[in-house]
């Protein structure tokens, strides 16, 4: 594995993951209105420089409209909602995409993504979100979360630029935990206008089954994460998990971040 230009052994691998995993059980769970959390200092600093010191460059990353991977806008293709556009990214776990990145990047990230994708830290992020996974899927009791039920995760790389919005969403039905890294802005102040926004609908005991993306003025916005280098959301995704992104109008505005999406379903 590739750390700050250093090959690590195997055994220091795991300690890296341990360490992750230790921020995870022992981390806050909110509830309302749907689970949801916060960690700071989430990976461990050598990572988190190296993320850094490795991250790809412009050219190879794709732009939500040329991969068109927006495609439901309340209504409206992603070509007709401009704010979509300004997001970049690379799927770390497709093989085709991250052979892109070139030289020792590519050594890093694809180390990295096979950390990200490590059992443990799977199992510490579906038992933290433990009780809503089984809520969902109708599972009795801890065993069933992993006997019954089969993970994968999905990894992106995401570059925001200025005039990226997101409208509010409860995301794709296959996902079932979503966990956000920030990395890095322009901005000296980014504690509350960068981060990835909590809404409720205005329409009482409103729900979404799709991943279908709503006007930001017909919810409420209660709670937006702290856009810091290397602090962390994540959520559990149910047919209330209304999150998004407030556009981002300051000029000249970049927004690094990482997306781990765990898609689930019963064996």
């Amino acid at each position: 594995m590739w750390v700050n230009k250093m090959l690590v052994t195997k055994e220091e691998a795991i300690n890296f993951e341990s360490q992750i995993a230790y921020q995870i059980y022992n981390s806050k769970l909110n509830v309302y209105p749907f689970a949801h959390n916060q960690i700071e200092n989430f990976l461990p600093a050598h990572l988190i420089n190296s993320v850094l010191d490795y991250w790809p460059s412009h050219e190879e990353f794709t732009s939500n409209k040329d991969s068109g991977s927006v495609a439901n806008v309340s209504g409206k293709s992603i070509s007709e909602d401009s704010s979509y556009n300004f997001r970049h990214q690379i799927a770390l776990t497709d093989k085709p995409e991250i052979e892109q990145i070139k030289g020792d990047n590519f050594e890093f990230w694809k180390s990295f993504t096979d950390l990200l994708c490590s059992r443990k830290i799977i199992q510490a992020l579906v038992s933290l979100y433990g009780v809503s996974i089984s809520k969902r899927f109708n599972l009795k009791g801890f065993n069933e979360l992993f006997e019954k039920m089969a993970y994968a995760p999905r990894i992106h790389l995401i570059h925001d630029k200025t005039n990226y919005a997101l409208g509010p969403h409860t995301d794709n039905l296959g996902k079932v935990i979503v966990l956000l890294i920030y990395f890095e802005s322009d901005l000296e102040d980014s504690k509350s206008s960068f981060g990835t926004s909590v809404y409720i609908p205005k329409k009482p005991g409103f729900s979404c089954p799709k991943g279908i993306h709503y006007d930001h003025d017909d919810f409420i916005r209660v709670f937006s994460a702290s856009f810091q280098k290397n602090n962390a959301f994540s959520f559990c995704r149910s047919d209330k998990s209304f999150h998004g992104v407030e556009k981002v109008q300051e000029k000249s505005v970049e927004r690094k971040l990482l997306q781990y999406s765990l898609y689930g379903n019963l064996k």
